[in-house]
């Protein structure tokens, strides 16, 4: 049937990109602005988004459900910067969590496993591992004991896990992660091998399965000790407050399914709380940590990202869509007399203000396609550059377009009433 007469979709798909075609520099130059904010839209939503599976997938593989009891709280300062100097030498005052407390918690029926790690660094200079003629440095290691390689996410590969007897004795046995096995051994089997860390002999016991990367980190590359061995051979005689407070001994702690992190964490405050004597009135002097408030750091940090996407977006949206008005407005004064000629043979005033605005629709549109087209190489690209994956959701090209007819729907009302409105006999004397 059509819209009337002449005006039928084909015509107007034909007019509209007959106008496009005609002058293709200036319909460029008039959708760069639109190009500019889908393409950053789809760019921006297709890294936040691989990122986000990405993160939840790892953090999933840690422990969704783990609790971590330490002396300082997990914080990111988006805007930069961290704990002072004096919140640093007050918090690393705060007492060290010991074997006594995770075997305290280990009582908590919602508690699955408990416990008790820390991390070693070797300041200036990493941890030198080496076999026979082969070496591997380390920036850190993991004391551990015998809760703590599930704990934190791993599995034994290959021989066998730290025992209560292991830690109890001291004994200089070690777990490598793939990484330092592959480096140290290459297909030798590494296990009952010697192998020096830091100029002591250690006995490997076993090797961890495979765990990969996390945003450019090895998560292989570790290298596991028993803590009170650890305690004994790499703890640092002098220790300054940073040391002392990021570089003490912390809890792990599961939770049991059929429980929340709040419960488990509340009774674990309970359970904190009075083994230390701290009266109702006194602040805690420990921390309860979470893989979920690692989460909500992650959202704060990309919504940050998100809101600054969406003020370039709609900046680059609106100054495409004025651009698309005045281009419009020119249209329409240098098709004064084409348009008294439509009216002539027939069309209506409505058919007038459809055929520009279809114009404008269909100038936006074009410039939408490129902006998706656009977005989705330069989110690829970035997956294939960086390790930060990508992943592009149909919302996402589906909001991109509906944005771009959006703006031409808008931009394009004033243009295509103006033209509907001139007079017949008027636009036939244009010259």
């Amino acid at each position: 049937m059509g819209y009337n007469l002449h005006m039928d979709l084909l015509t107007l798909l034909k007019t509209a990109f007959g106008g496009l075609t005609a002058n293709k520099l200036r319909s460029f130059l008039t959708t760069l602005g639109v190009i500019i904010g889908v393409t950053t839209v789809i760019a921006m939503v297709s890294i936040i988004e691989g990122i986000n599976g990405f993160v939840y997938n790892v953090l999933g593989s840690v422990g969704s459900n783990t609790l971590y009891i330490q002396k300082f709280k997990w914080n990111v300062n988006i805007g930069g910067g961290g704990p002072s100097r004096e919140e640093v030498r007050e918090l690393s005052k705060r007492p060290n969590l010991t074997p006594e407390d995770a075997e305290a918690l280990r009582g908590l029926p919602c508690l699955k496993s408990v416990g008790v790690l820390q991390e070693f660094w070797s300041f200036g200079e990493n941890f030198k591992l080496t076999y026979k003629t082969k070496s591997h440095d380390i920036r850190g290691i993991n004391g551990v004991d015998e809760y703590g390689i599930p704990l934190l996410g791993y599995q034994i590969g290959q021989g066998r896990n730290f025992t209560h007897d292991d830690i109890i004795y001291r004994r200089q046995v070690v777990i490598l992660g793939k990484t330092p096995a592959e480096r140290l051994f290459g297909d030798e089997d590494p296990l009952e091998k010697e192998v020096q860390i830091a100029g002591k002999t250690f006995i490997v016991i076993g090797v961890l399965g495979e765990k990969g990367e996390m945003l450019g980190n090895d998560m292989d590359d570790f290298v596991g000790v028993p803590i009170s061995t650890a305690q004994r051979y790499f703890e640092l005689p002098s220790r300054g407050p940073w040391r002392q407070l990021y570089g003490s001994p912390y809890i792990a702690a599961s939770v049991k399914e059929g429980w929340t992190i709040e419960e488990a964490s509340e009774m674990v405050r309970d359970e904190m709380r009075m083994r230390r004597g701290l009266r109702f009135d006194q602040p805690d002097n420990f921390e309860i940590n979470s893989q979920k408030m690692l989460v909500d750091i992650y959202k704060q940090f990309t919504m940050g990202i998100f809101l600054a996407m969406i003020g370039i977006a709609s900046l680059a949206l609106l100054v495409g869509g004025i651009g698309i008005m005045n281009i419009m407005l020119v249209s329409v004064t240098e098709r004064t007399r084409e348009i008294g000629i439509r009216m002539a043979v027939g069309a209506t005033r409505r058919d007038i203000l459809l055929q520009f605005l279809f114009e404008s629709v269909t100038l936006t549109l074009t410039g939408g396609i490129i902006g998706v087209l656009l977005g989705l190489s330069l989110g690829k690209l970035v997956d294939i550059l960086t390790p930060l994956p990508s992943s592009a959701p149909v919302w996402s090209i589906l909001l991109g377009l509906a944005f771009a007819a959006g703006v031409g729907l808008f931009f394009g009302i004033y243009p295509a009433y103006k033209a509907s409105r001139l007079d017949p006999i008027e636009a036939l004397r244009y010259e």
